[in-house]
């Protein structure tokens, strides 16, 4: 009677060996706890190399932008002294051991100061400025203006020796007082103008007998304004040319730098004596 009912149930339910596990029970080859802690640890260390994959790409970006918005700086050479007088004497430094001679020596040494006369105690106190040859004169005072002297080796000091090549040195010396006033305007914030005197003898007495004119290059912050806000090299590229590499091609890109620049300049003083006055005036 018993094995009939045996082989009657046998019938009815045979056993099904493909019916899955319930969930939580214990599976062939592991744990179901350790399966699925494994499962989100991997999960986990996705979203958390995800996560750094996107704050590096932030960082990257973050630096490409920086670098794109900030502006390039004017210069390598920033000189570092304290006084305007001192900060302008650097400058010269710099600029004097730039421009050389055919032979590598300085073509001029370069005096900084607040008088056009190095050797005066006091710097003018009115500058008249001739707009042109038939214009009027305006003044305006003169504590804002930096003052740099060129100095070629000579007898007496600071004379072009009669034999120099004017032609050639002429365009070298613009340069040169283009050079310092930018970098006297960018630098020495206190000047608002830069005048910078060429060697005595550097344009003829217009009679004999008579001195020959002092020759200087007037430059203003107002007029340089857009070549101060961009790097330097992007105005005066390249070194400096010397005599020999002086190229037709060079003296007309210094020639359009520097129009309108190049005056005569007298020193006198007031009429009541208590004034040193300057009065530049424009030369064709």
């Amino acid at each position: 009677m018993a094995e009939d009912l045996i082989d009657v149930v046998d019938e009815v339910a045979p056993l099904n060996t493909d019916i899955p596990p319930a969930e939580g029970a214990p599976t062939p080859g592991g744990h179901p706890r350790r399966t699925f802690r494994w499962v989100y640890q991997r999960r986990f260390l996705a979203a958390f190399a995800l996560l750094g994959l996107v704050i590096v790409a932030a960082g990257v970006l973050t630096v490409v932008l920086l670098n794109r918005d900030r502006p390039a700086p004017f210069s390598v050479f920033v000189p570092v002294a304290t006084d305007p007088v001192d900060r302008a004497q650097e400058i010269a430094n710099h600029v004097q051991a730039r421009y050389l001679a055919d032979d590598g020596t300085p073509l001029v040494t370069i005096q900084a100061g607040e008088t056009d006369n190095p050797l005066l105690p006091l710097a003018p106190t009115l500058v008249s400025v001739v707009t042109s040859p038939s214009g009027e004169t305006f003044a305006f005072e003169a504590g804002d203006i930096l003052f740099y002297k060129l100095c070629p080796a000579g007898v007496p000091p600071c004379t072009l020796d009669p034999s120099a090549d004017r032609a050639t040195l002429g365009p070298i010396y613009a340069r040169q007082s283009l050079e310092l006033a930018l970098y006297g305007l960018k630098y020495v914030t206190e000047a608002e103008s830069v005048f910078v005197l060429l060697p005595t003898g550097f344009e003829a007495a217009a009679k004999a007998g008579d001195a020959p004119p002092r020759i200087a290059l007037y430059f203003r912050k107002s007029t340089l304004e857009n070549k101060l806000d961009r790097p330097f090299t992007d105005t005066l590229p390249g070194l400096p040319p010397t005599p020999a590499t002086l190229t037709p091609a060079i003296v007309a890109q210094i020639d359009a730098l520097t129009k309108g620049t190049k005056h005569s300049l007298q020193t006198t003083t007031s009429e009541d004596k208590t004034s040193n006055l300057i009065v530049i005036t424009p030369v064709p």
